[in-house]
């Protein structure tokens, strides 16, 4: 049994506009001890996913479909004292922006206690030498437990978050761009301490990133959002050595390669999809250098394209020349000027 199963999960939020669907029918599964990066585009839906598992959206935010079993237990229909004693102590989250996640007007070390006592019975004492283990773990000293939030630098922030989220052992760690807005270095530093403490308590982790080289060193499957929905699903691998969705194709061109100095990268033209219209169709239509007309009309169904490999594309049987023509640059220029096209003949 898998410790996390995601069946056909919609997330809609209510706005002054109307209805926003965040997530369309999503669905994956995480075993035990497994790390699985979810990709994509800021807006796609990735964090809305992540934050439902925690049963953390915001007021107007809600599962309006589906089911999220958590060894063997539905989330979705848990009230909400029995979610609060899952967070922490099974489930953890490592927030996306350490800068706020903190509270100022407590210390790093009290607001780490508090959290240890409210899930276990150990004294204060007791919780402060779990403290101070995890924070040894994590590459903080002990002395940075008496530390309020404005007197730490930003890694030193991210690693107390860490530390947070790691202090009771949790079956699942959620890491949201766990290493946001800090330099390249210390973004290395805290992924490997990250990595080696997961699987040092064995803790399956979904990592959330727009940075699909995060993934390639951290993760074992990739699943990749766009627009609410998942476009292809794949071993890391096999992401990066047989990318089938033309999505994928193109965030493969707009990575950076060693062996490639410089190159201008390819990037993909236009926009991601606005949700708060109806969707008709492919998602990734509008940008899609290898559209038909079956892609204007009819919403593709994500089909298995090799072992435990799926995509979300009506020509998935051509990958083989998508993947030679996703590679110049002038399919994509072609792209760029239907898009120019289309929006000249929108507003004349």
């Amino acid at each position: 049994m898998a410790l996390l199963d995601v069946r056909n999960v919609s997330i809609e939020y209510t706005t002054e506009d109307g209805v926003l669907k965040a997530v369309e029918d999503v669905s994956f599964s995480l075993e035990v001890g497994e790390s699985v990066g979810l990709v994509g585009e800021s807006g796609c839906g990735k964090t809305t996913l992540a934050k439902s598992v925690m049963r953390l959206l915001s007021k107007n935010g809600r599962i309006s479909e589906g089911q999220m079993m958590f060894k063997g237990e539905d989330l979705v229909t848990k009230s909400e004292e029995e979610i609060r004693k899952l967070r922490l102590k099974e489930i953890a989250m490592v927030a996306q922006s350490a800068m706020n996640a903190l509270n100022p007007v407590y210390t790093v070390g009290d607001q780490l206690i508090e959290g240890i006592q409210i899930h276990t019975d150990m004294s204060r004492e007791q919780a402060r030498e779990r403290a101070i283990e995890v924070f040894k773990m994590v590459g903080l000293e002990a002395k940075r437990l008496k530390s309020y939030p404005h007197q730490m630098s930003g890694g030193m922030k991210q690693r107390a978050i860490i530390a947070m989220a790691l202090t009771l052992n949790p079956s699942l760690i959620i890491a949201d761009e766990p290493t946001t807005a800090l330099d390249v270095v210390v973004q290395d530093r805290i992924l490997q301490q990250v990595i080696e403490i997961q699987k040092k308590i064995n803790s399956s982790m979904i990592l959330i990133t727009h940075d699909i080289s995060v993934v390639s060193e951290t993760c074992e499957t990739i699943i990749v959002m766009y627009g609410g929905k998942v476009m292809e699903k794949a071993s890391t691998k096999a992401f990066f050595t047989k990318p089938v969705h033309p999505y994928s194709l193109g965030l493969n061109n707009a990575f950076p390669s060693i062996h490639e100095i410089g190159e201008e990268l390819i990037s993909i033209p236009g926009s991601p999809p606005n949700l708060m219209q109806k969707q008709v169709g492919c998602r990734f239509r509008a940008r899609c250098p290898f559209r038909t007309e079956i892609c204007m009309e009819e919403q593709p169904p994500l089909e298995e394209v090799a072992p435990n490999h799926f995509s979300a594309c009506h020509h998935n049987k051509e990958v083989e020349r998508f993947r030679e023509e996703s590679q110049k640059r002038e399919t994509w220029e072609k792209v760029r000027e239907r898009i120019i096209e289309e929006i000249r003949r929108d507003v004349s």
